[in-house]
């Protein structure tokens, strides 16, 4: 079976193309919230990118939460801040920093490179450094399909907006100690029966996260 190595230089390499393609780059980040882990920074980024995750404030946090494009300031700097693919603590979310306010062909550029470089990220997140198998990919994939339909059902039942509904499930998560994703795919399992075609039975989710989830959707319902 084809096998494809990734890393943090992939990452890199695909961050520093960014910021050769736009005209006053100063700095690229990839962080991820509401975990408030900085995956690679670059630049200005290094000290901008951790200052938004530990106030809790700024474009990284709003893009994030919101699941939007987000442009502002930073300490007088300008950024475009993107959330992509999800990670096990939250949207992954790349930040680029300028020397002036973001116009169109920034935008542009930003927008053509964001989802290989939040794939990469998504990509050794799951695998930890370890080479890729199709079929981890497979996985890796369907994990972010149970979170995005758990964020769903957290949307429906609290009538909340999908950052609020995300940060509930990395909250209980982190508080029973159970992956994000096994508790996302117990709470689709709670609620409707059971996972998608076709997900296997590998992608069951163990028994503790079967009753958090239980827990959780008595206390949504309540």
């Amino acid at each position: 079976m084809d096998q494809v190595k990734f890393g943090a230089e992939l990452i890199s390499r695909l961050m520093d193309h960014l910021c050769s393609q736009v005209d006053g780059c100063v700095g690229v980040g990839l962080s991820v919230w509401p975990d408030g882990t900085l995956l690679r920074a670059t630049g200005v980024a290094v000290e901008l990118d951790a200052e938004q995750l530990t106030s809790g404030a700024g474009p990284l946090v709003e893009a994030s939460r919101d699941e939007r494009q987000v442009s502002g300031e930073v300490a007088g700097t300008h950024v475009v801040a993107v959330p992509g693919s999800w990670g096990d603590g939250g949207p992954i979310v790349l930040t680029v920093y300028l020397s002036h306010e973001p116009r169109v062909e920034d935008l542009k550029a930003v927008e053509e490179v964001e989802p290989l470089v939040a794939t990469a990220a998504a990509v050794v997140e799951f695998c930890a450094g370890e080479v890729l198998r199709a079929d981890q990919m497979a996985r890796m994939v369907q994990h972010r399909r149970h979170i995005e339909q758990a964020k769903g059902l957290v949307m429906a039942a609290r009538s909340c907006e999908p950052g609020e509904a995300f940060e509930l499930l990395v909250r209980t998560s982190q508080h029973a100690n159970v992956k994000l994703r096994d508790v996302a795919a117990a709470l689709v399992v709670t609620v409707g029966g059971t996972l998608e075609d076709g997900a296997g039975e590998d992608a069951a989710p163990p028994d503790a996260a079967r009753e958090v989830a239980r827990k959780l959707w008595e206390a949504l319902r309540s």
